[in-house]
């Protein structure tokens, strides 16, 4: 689902897909020749590049001037304020602010009451009871006192996420009777009834689980389970009405601000489409005391001024901006030496990017190619390969994919090499994940490999080549053209794509061929982001989609790729229960199945059955993980994009998390000046010891 606090601080905020899904940019019809698209982008870059003197704004003059209004760019913008069905992290980062569920993330990243005051299981947990605080309050978007936020809000939120098929809903599926009820399509009060949520009481929520859930509180943080007014929701049309649900006459989470009620921080102001979003404080949020931002205002930024993040940093507007190599050599190091003593390192985060195959194309709107039908199927013959698959992994130069526009030092300190977290959780002993999908992956393939972010263990033309020749033992021609959509009015996106086509050619001695598909924004984003059609998929690889986890177990991570309803399958050109038509769902298993996605199934469901040994369960989810990289189903490269900054924003005063909290302004304060590296310094090392 997520996007990172480093987002914020970025150059500019990358998307998300929900879980949490994202786009790492600021997210991506005529048909064009490859080199002729690149060539043109590249010009259009260097020669609209914005003149920049690196040294016309004294440092001492960077001072804000209202360090209760935080203003900063992004790329992307609300699609939905639904937010328990909306599986976008885009969606996420700014909904999460209007609406409080029973817990959150404290800034230490560990979990604690929000609506809840307190919550306790019985001693299998399967039986979870949560007790509401008093004093929290419904109010309109003119900030008008609604109702009390009661235990029923809950019950109708969940149920709200049941009938309108949450993009989101597999985060609730241990509830007892939720799937069940979503997928009968009886949406009467008597089926609702055997669903294991109930109100006890104005305060008391309980939730009844069909397994033992030791981590069903780091579940509940996520928004599919945040409350709903009843009466408001079915005021917003018929169609939100219970029992007989229906998108087209429900008005219910629309951006628009008077769709929804707020009980959180803040309240929508104003959403202009591709100009700003402004948030304004909540005066009736329960947790007012803790809220110092009065104003945040959002800037619409698609990234094609490389200098509009620090000029408006310069300008005493942004709160933070990245410095960027992609301004070239001689301004990144003027501007590296000016704020020298300020930049510092936004933090690692959750989520994991890369490289995701479409296995099944069966739309070549957007092709640099494929005019000809045989080229079409050598290349989709040729994703269905592993050692195809292989040596485009051996091929790719992560780490200069992403110096071309982060330092060096950034850039390495990116990169990751699992679909997951490496300490996401740990064993018994204390032994992280990562430590157990090695062990998996050299079980399997009798490789030793170092899978710990920070560097790239695969980068080796030799091997690269050596499986092209088994490719084309296989049957495979070559040269293969695989055309990837780019945005072209984002310079970081542009110059990142350059690099990965570059590095992939030169390593497979022009081979492997990526074609630079240069489209608008809403494009690409419509395709490779926002589209839940796996026949839509117009791309043979993307680089634009990244997870982050909902809840704190392997499986927030394993479960996308299920070939049953793993949430990434129509992003790969597969079927998937959720979103495929049930007439068209499963006519690709003899695909799945030669792809090798029901032996990863069967791996990740016995993961998933062991309920009663933590450390047992992490094991065999390790082994479903080594099975997605040993056989490159998908390529993971790296979190979500980091930064060297400066910043005025205070270190460590937003959640440092895994869940959707880190999106939370509650909390964040602002500072005059700007940080320095001592500052920043000594905040991480009283975060590391706990103060």
């Amino acid at each position: 689902m997520r996007k990172s606090l480093v987002a914020v601080l970025s150059v500019l905020m990358s998307l998300s897909l929900a879980a949490c899904s994202g786009s790492d940019a600021a997210a991506t019809t005529e048909t064009a020749p490859e080199e002729t698209a690149a060539a043109a982008s590249a010009e259009a870059t260097e020669e609209a590049a914005p003149e920049f003197d690196a040294n016309s704004v004294d440092i001492s003059t960077l001072k804000l001037a209202n360090t209760k209004e935080y203003t900063y760019p992004d790329g992307s913008e609300i699609a939905s304020m639904d937010y328990v069905t909306t599986a976008l992290a885009t969606d996420h980062e700014i909904n999460v602010n209007f609406v409080d569920g029973l817990v959150e993330t404290n800034n230490f990243g560990n979990y604690v009451g929000s609506v809840a005051e307190s919550f306790e299981h019985n001693e299998d947990s399967t039986v979870w009871t949560f007790h509401l605080r008093d004093g929290v309050k419904w109010v309109t978007s003119a900030g008008e006192e609604y109702a009390d936020v009661v235990a029923e809000d809950f019950v109708t939120g969940l149920r709200h996420a049941a009938e309108f098929q949450s993009g989101t809903s597999y985060v609730a599926a241990n509830v007892k009777g939720f799937t069940d009820y979503m997928n009968n399509q009886d949406f009467s009060d008597e089926a609702w009834a055997a669903v294991g949520i109930k109100a006890l009481d104005d305060k008391t929520v309980e939730f009844t689980l069909d397994d033992s859930v030791p981590y069903f509180q780091t579940m509940v943080e996520y928004t599919t389970f945040y409350p709903i007014n009843r009466q408001f929701l079915e005021a917003k049309g018929e169609g939100c009405k219970f029992g007989a649900p229906d998108p087209t006459s429900c008005e219910f989470g629309q951006p628009v601000p008077d769709s929804i009620l707020y009980n959180g921080a803040f309240i929508l102001d104003t959403f202009d489409v591709k100009s700003q979003t402004v948030l304004k404080k909540n005066p009736a949020y329960w947790d007012a005391a803790n809220v110092e931002l009065e104003k945040v205002t959002v800037v619409y930024d698609e990234g094609q001024d490389a200098f509009s993040t620090i000029r408006g940093f310069e300008q005493n507007i942004y709160a933070a901006a990245g410095l960027s190599t992609a301004w070239g050599d001689e301004v990144y190091n003027a501007m590296a030496n000016k704020y020298n003593g300020y930049v510092t390192v936004s933090l690692p985060n959750y989520y994991a990017f890369g490289v995701v195959f479409n296995y099944n194309r069966q739309v070549y709107d957007n092709t640099n190619y494929a005019e000809d039908e045989a080229l079409r199927e050598n290349t989709k013959n040729a994703i269905r390969n592993k050692n195809f698959r292989l040596a485009l992994k051996h091929a790719y130069d992560v780490p200069a994919y992403l110096a071309s526009t982060l330092p060096t030092e950034v850039a390495n300190a990116t990169l990751r090499n699992l679909n997951g977290v490496p300490n996401l959780v740990t064993t018994s002993d204390g032994t992280p994940y990562v430590s157990l999908v090695e062990k998996a992956y050299t079980e399997l393939t009798g490789e030793d490999r170092d899978l710990d972010d920070g560097q790239w263990p695969w980068l080796d033309k030799a091997t690269a080549l050596d499986y092209i020749e088994k490719a084309k033992a296989d049957g495979i021609e070559f040269p293969v053209h695989l055309d990837m959509l780019v945005i072209e009015t984002s310079d970081r996106l542009v110059k990142q794509a350059q690099s990965m086509k570059q590095s992939v050619e030169e390593n497979t001695d022009g081979q492997i061929i990526i074609e630079l598909v240069m489209r608008d924004s809403d494009t690409v984003q419509n395709i490779a982001y926002y589209s839940e059609s796996w026949d839509e998929a117009d791309y043979d690889i993307s680089t634009f989609t990244g997870w982050g986890p909902d809840y704190v177990d392997p499986k927030t991570f394993t479960e996308i790729y299920s070939p049953v309803d793993g949430y990434y399958m129509h992003s790969i050109g597969l079927t998937d229960k959720g979103v495929t038509d049930s007439a068209e769902f499963g006519e690709d298993d003899d695909l799945k199945t030669e792809l090798g996605f029901y032996e990863y199934e069967d791996l990740y469901r016995a993961a998933d059955a062991i309920k009663d040994d933590i450390d047992a369960r992490y094991e065999a989810f390790a082994k479903a993980d080594a099975y997605l990289l040993a056989n490159a189903l998908y390529v993971p490269t790296s979190m979500q994009s980091r930064a060297a900054r400066v910043t005025h924003v205070v270190p460590f005063s937003t959640s440092y998390s895994s869940g959707v909290s880190q999106y939370k302004l509650k909390g964040t304060r602002l500072q005059e000046d700007i940080v320095t590296v001592e500052q920043f310094e000594e905040a991480t090392a009283r975060f590391n010891a706990g103060e």
